[in-house]
């Protein structure tokens, strides 16, 4: 992503100092600035939380709610398929019918007894 990140920046200085149209400038920063805030708010704004029977799982503008009693299984993963994940030491969580989503918690172990706890309690 650092990478990415870098190379729109390079991009966007090497539109903005040479002979280019002032519209395509004006639009290729745009877009750029957009992406940005978007990578931004993603770095910043990931977060998972455990509340209210809900598994809520927050990355940037996105959000999920999955209800705990519809998890089936947690397990880990290295998939590094895009998700709402700032690492590739992920879990897995399946759902539903066939859904899973893949959460990178900081604090795997505090993560997984948080569902557990919250799990037990909505059973009692």
């Amino acid at each position: 992503m650092l990478l990415t990140i870098g190379g729109m920046i390079w991009a966007l200085i090497a539109v903005m100092i040479t002979e280019t149209p002032w519209p395509v400038r004006l639009a290729t920063a745009a877009v750029t600035l957009l992406v940005l805030a978007l990578l931004f708010a993603i770095f910043t704004r990931t977060h998972y939380t455990v509340e209210h029977g809900d598994l809520q799982v927050v990355s940037g503008p996105f959000r999920r709610t999955i209800p705990l009693a519809e998890i089936t299984s947690i397990e880990p993963t290295r998939n590094p398929l895009s998700s709402p994940a700032l690492s590739l030491d992920r879990l897995k969580v399946s759902y539903g019918d066939k859904k899973y989503v893949l959460v990178s918690p900081a604090d795997k172990a505090g993560f997984l007894s948080a569902i557990q706890n919250s799990t037990r309690r909505s059973e009692s």
